[in-house]
């Protein structure tokens, strides 16, 4: 699929191009079916710790404490503390991924597709103590932005197809993926909500606002060739927007 054809291609296939190239799970999904309901238990209980009150003052015992099971049982879903902190981050980050992926519906128009997907779980609000933490821990700081840069990519791709079935006018999708993405890491921050006076809902439909009937072409029709002068076909478009390929890599997983 490549270019125009991607825009028309069937629902499924659309959706299965903006999963691809998801990033890996830490914990595989063979590795986590062959967890015990218990395992399971405790990852859930490690996610909420972990949001609530961080993680970097928490050793192996106190999160087996706090969690009601023995450090073999933490031992045994990762080999050290550290790599327990990111698998439980990875594991959340991944159900808020599918979450937002998920509630895509691709016979939508994309304007609508883009809301839905910020809309439908990826919400990474970070309560202060897991905010400091994540600032002072390198790798767990790695992981989340590379999460965020896959954000990045399934809204570059969605511009992208939208430019392609005339619904939005040629722009760099890649700018605009990355100007209603830098918003939304704004707007995560500890305490935002209140400092801006509104929800996070309100304020992610108030930025998309300002964004996409700005490069709506419907919208755009009636400007004068002057004003819309180094907006024509021959804008520069980012490599994800050209009528390139867009192929799955093989060390990635076809979906979240």
């Amino acid at each position: 699929m490549n270019g125009a054809s991607d825009a028309m291609a069937e629902p499924g296939d659309r959706l299965r191009l903006l999963r691809a190239g998801a990033p890996r799970p830490l914990l595989s999904r063979s590795a986590e079916a062959r967890l015990g309901p218990r395992q399971h238990d405790v990852l859930e209980q490690l996610e909420t710790i972990f949001l609530d009150s961080g993680f970097s003052s928490l050793t192996i015992a106190d999160l087996a404490a706090g969690v009601g099971c023995s450090r073999r049982t933490l031992y045994e879903i990762a080999p050290s503390r550290d790599q327990l902190v990111l698998v439980v981050l990875d594991r959340f980050l991944h159900k808020k991924g599918r979450s937002a992926l998920d509630s895509i519906d691709p016979t939508d128009s994309f304007d609508r597709q883009i809301r839905a997907y910020l809309g439908g779980g990826v919400k990474f609000v970070w309560h202060a103590p897991l905010a400091d933490d994540l600032a002072d821990d390198a790798p767990a700081r790695r992981l989340v932005d590379h999460h965020y840069r896959f954000v990045m990519t399934v809204i570059e791709r969605l511009v992208s197809l939208g430019i392609d079935t005339g619904e939005f006018r040629p722009v760099n999708p890649a700018i605009v993926a990355a100007a209603i993405t830098g918003a939304s890491l704004f707007i995560d921050e500890p305490d935002m909500t209140e400092r801006l006076g509104i929800t996070r809902t309100d304020t992610i439909e108030q930025i998309l606002d300002l964004v996409l009937p700005s490069i709506t072409a419907s919208l755009r029709a009636g400007s004068s060739a002057g004003s819309s002068a180094g907006h024509g076909a021959d804008s520069p478009r980012s490599p994800a927007a050209q009528h390139d390929s867009i192929e799955m890599p093989d060390d990635q997983e076809p979906a979240r």
